[in-house]
């Protein structure tokens, strides 16, 4: 029998030490509901679930990216939808204005009506936007607009087939009146304008500039937007009462030309002409929504995680709309084929944003679907099952009650040495 070293209470301290740690655990892991706390609960579960809670807090931004994407198409689709309203109405005037029953005056009056519904088209393209960002009219600030603009062939072919028209008008005039130098100098002017390069700025500005000085005797460009006083061409050169009809016509489609396609103030909608020339804003000017809970990592890179979303964003001179207007027959009709034109491109653009939406909806459900059973993996990994460490908790408190009265016991012991002694 030995006193010095009690080596059985040394035993059971230290299965009390172990039954009490073993405690401690079971009690952390019911209070916070977590079977790992720390690395040395589980070193690889740990890892695993770390990296499973960064994929499920990506993919629930990835999903409130994808909504707030929906918003922004919904916001841009429903001012199309109001757009496609209005220039129905302005096809019914347009209609109504090519009948010959009405005088000048009464296609006049529709006009007014025609231009106001114009004006608000330009209205909407300008103040529709979401966050502040403009939905339907493109600018070279990507923090202010998002959509793609058409390609610069669009305006040309638009000029085109504005020379191929007023030349048809010329053709009207009487032979003497035809020979004006001002119009056929503008005629001539208004070709080269058509045919320039479109990728050589300075070319389309010269072809722009000289045919602004044909029309007028005053020209700034100088100023923001340039300014055109004192038109040369004189209706009073022409003689008939038709010739003078005419060459009204022909004189406000030039002059309409050289003030749309002039280069517009910053804030202003006439024309995105001098803009298109400088960039290829075909491709450049488009949005990404991040969809994904990565970037570079994971099967498929960035583009597993992102989605292009490109549609073509106008304003009335990119549609037209600004040339047109239903003061002559022949003018109505063509207004006519032209807002034929228009209407099938803006619903062409509707059903392709509605594409999108329809894919957003989609990779909305994907992620919910993804982010849930990502959710469930990391729980099983991480989170403490209650019913079985419940059980451990009793386990151990009934094997800390009973090592500390067993370390009683064993501190009795050497006291039976004194009856050695006596």
């Amino acid at each position: 029998m030995k006193i010095n070293h009690n080596v059985n209470a040394m035993i059971t301290q230290h299965a009390l030490y172990n039954n009490n740690n073993a405690m401690g655990k079971s009690l952390e892991k019911l209070s916070t509901g977590l079977r790992i706390n720390r690395a040395q609960d589980d070193a690889a579960g740990l890892a695993m679930s770390e990296q499973m809670r960064t994929q499920i807090k990506g993919l629930g931004k990835a999903k409130q990216n994808s909504q707030d994407g929906i918003a922004a198409l919904q916001i841009a689709e429903g001012g199309l939808a109001e757009v496609t309203n209005i220039m129905q109405r302005q096809r019914e005037l347009a209609v109504q204005a090519a009948n010959d029953t009405l005088t000048s005056t009464e296609r006049k009056y529709l006009d007014l009506e025609f231009q106001q519904l114009t004006q608000e088209i330009a209205r909407i393209a300008k103040t529709t936007d979401y966050n502040g960002k403009n939905m339907l009219n493109w600018s070279e600030d990507p923090n202010t607009s998002f959509g793609a603009v058409g390609d610069k062939r669009v305006l040309q072919l638009e000029l085109e087939a504005e020379h191929t028209r007023i030349t048809q008008l010329a053709g009207q005039l009487t032979a003497a009146s035809y020979n004006s130098s001002d119009l056929q100098d503008a005629i001539g002017l208004l070709n080269a304008l058509a045919t320039a390069d479109r990728d050589d700025e300075d070319a389309v500005r010269t072809a722009l500039e000289n045919l602004a000085e044909a029309l007028f005797d005053n020209v700034d460009f100088n100023t923001n937007p340039p300014t055109f006083t004192s038109p040369i061409l004189d209706i009073s050169e022409f003689t008939t009462a038709k010739d003078k009809q005419v060459a009204e016509a022909l004189k406000e489609r030039l002059e309409i030309i050289i003030k749309n396609n002039a280069a517009p103030s910053s804030d202003s909608l006439a024309n995105l002409y001098m803009n298109m020339v400088r960039n290829d804003m075909t491709s450049a000017a488009s949005f990404t929504l991040h969809i994904g809970p990565n970037y570079s990592s994971g099967m498929g890179g960035k583009y597993a995680n992102q989605m292009a979303v490109t549609y073509i964003s106008f304003n009335p001179g990119s549609l037209g709309l600004s040339t047109k207007n239903l003061k002559w027959q022949d003018y109505a009709t063509e207004a006519i084929d032209q807002l034929d034109k228009i209407i099938k491109s803006v619903s062409g653009v509707r059903a392709k944003i509605g594409t999108f939406i329809n894919r957003l909806e989609y990779t909305i459900n994907n992620i919910s679907s993804l982010e849930f059973n990502t959710q469930d993996a990391e729980s099983r990994i991480r989170d403490t099952d209650f019913a079985k460490e419940t059980t451990n908790f009793t386990r151990n408190q009934i094997l800390v009650q009973s090592a500390t009265s067993m370390l009683a016991q064993a501190n009795t012991l050497p006291q039976t040495a004194l009856q050695l002694i006596q």
